[in-house]
């Protein structure tokens, strides 16, 4: 992430940009080197859809991949923003899943500082781009496994179980049987290709949010 702070500059005018990250020394780091790299007004928040009225004429928000899954759009409506999504090692599941759901952009911090301008660049034009380990993990993805391949129900299934919640927990929360969920919970793990709990959280992006 070091690198991420040489002073690359690129000519455009102020960009109002929205940084969605919990981790406090991240978010400080992708502050330092945007206000390095590009002329722009930032904002924070914790969860995409923390976005409120202040924020939607933002042109584009940068999203932590490790943003918990969740239903619906990747902003709200109202929003203007580009959604952008960084994560410091995508897997093929993450970048596949982000992209489908409408990331314009796939920032991996183990790119270069020039690799990212270019990317964000391409997606303040119109275009859709990803750096290079993004585009090489999307390269790696199969839309037969992934998160993109879970069902809207074995997905509200997955969020609740990457908290730790058993399977006895998760049927009480959504009201049905533990034979259910073990059933679901198995088929999440065929298409995550995983073999046991402690690698859902890699899974699904190491995504464990806010979401109640």
């Amino acid at each position: 992430m070091s690198e991420m702070l040489l002073n690359t500059e690129i000519n455009s005018q102020p960009v109002f940009c929205v940084v969605c990250e919990d981790r406090a020394l991240i978010r400080s780091l992708l502050f330092r080197w945007m206000e390095q790299s590009l002329p722009c007004r930032l904002s924070e928040i914790t969860h995409p859809q923390a976005m409120d009225r202040d924020h939607f004429n933002a042109k584009m928000c940068l999203i932590s991949a490790r943003t918990a899954p969740y239903e619906g759009p990747i902003l709200p409506k109202r929003s203007a923003a580009v959604p952008i999504v960084f994560d410091d090692n995508f897997s093929h599941q993450t970048a596949l899943w982000w992209q489908e759901r409408g990331a314009k952009g796939l920032l991996d911090l183990r790119d270069s500082p020039e690799d990212w301008v270019s990317c964000i660049r391409t997606v303040l034009n119109g275009g859709i781009a990803a750096t290079a380990s993004a585009k090489a993990a999307l390269d790696e993805s199969n839309a037969k496994h992934g998160l993109q391949a879970l069902s809207r129900r074995e997905m509200e299934v997955a969020q609740i179980l990457v908290r730790g919640a058993t399977a006895e927990q998760a049927a009480k929360k959504l009201g049905t049987t533990d034979g259910t969920i073990k059933n679901q919970r198995k088929a999440i793990y065929q298409k995550l290709r995983i073999e046991r709990a402690t690698q859902l959280p890699w899974a699904m992006g190491n995504g464990i949010g806010r979401i109640k």
